[in-house]
């Protein structure tokens, strides 16, 4: 799916346009959920990035602090986060502008299932001696200073690191850089 990328995804953190809005069809799999990220995405390939990562917009644009604004999810791919605490997290889908992805539900069950054997690759990537959770819940981008890996998972695309998420050119300047996506297969977790 991310067939150019050499290692981990290069992506931009969109603060622009929306994928979709509360209230609409973002949490199903439809043609419109796709089309509205196609011009996005090609201007997110002219600064270099692989993909775009989207947010709640109404959660940025209220009050204008990026770091307090809620992710949503890629171009047609679901995210998640592996915190210093031990928690990997992954946006709810509460708000009903994510899609409930099969590969992503399998990640979520995968991790409650093996949560133990997972320890010592927790201890690896964070540095901690951590009990594992994995959840579901609103994710701030504040919150990716704290993370030591990061992934997207999609049908087509299955699990691929993340290198490194920033904003383009005009937008407010924020830069996290996962190490453990910089190269293939990813991190420990």
């Amino acid at each position: 799916y991310f067939k150019s990328a050499t290692g981990g995804l290069q992506l931009h953190l969109e603060t622009r346009r929306s994928r979709a809005a509360r209230g609409g069809v973002g949490n199903v799999k439809c043609s419109g959920n796709y089309a509205v990220a196609l011009k996005p995405l090609m201007d997110a390939k002219k600064q270099g990035f692989h993909d775009n990562l989207f947010l709640e917009l109404e959660t940025y644009h209220k009050d204008g602090n990026l770091e307090s604004a809620i992710l949503q999810e890629m171009s047609a791919a679901n995210v998640f986060f592996v915190l210093k605490t031990g928690e990997i997290v992954t946006p709810a889908l509460d708000r009903g502008t994510i899609l409930p992805g099969v590969t992503r539900d399998s990640v979520i069950t995968i991790v409650k299932e093996f949560a133990g054997d997972l320890k010592e690759a927790m201890k690896q990537s964070t540095g901690q001696d951590a009990n594992i959770t994995i959840t579901s819940r609103d994710v701030t981008v504040g919150e990716l200073k704290n993370a030591t890996e990061a992934f997207c998972t999609g049908t087509a695309a299955e699990v691929v690191p993340i290198a490194k998420l920033a904003t383009g050119e005009g937008e407010d300047p924020f830069e996290v850089v996962f190490e453990h996506g910089q190269k293939l297969p990813g991190g420990p977790v």
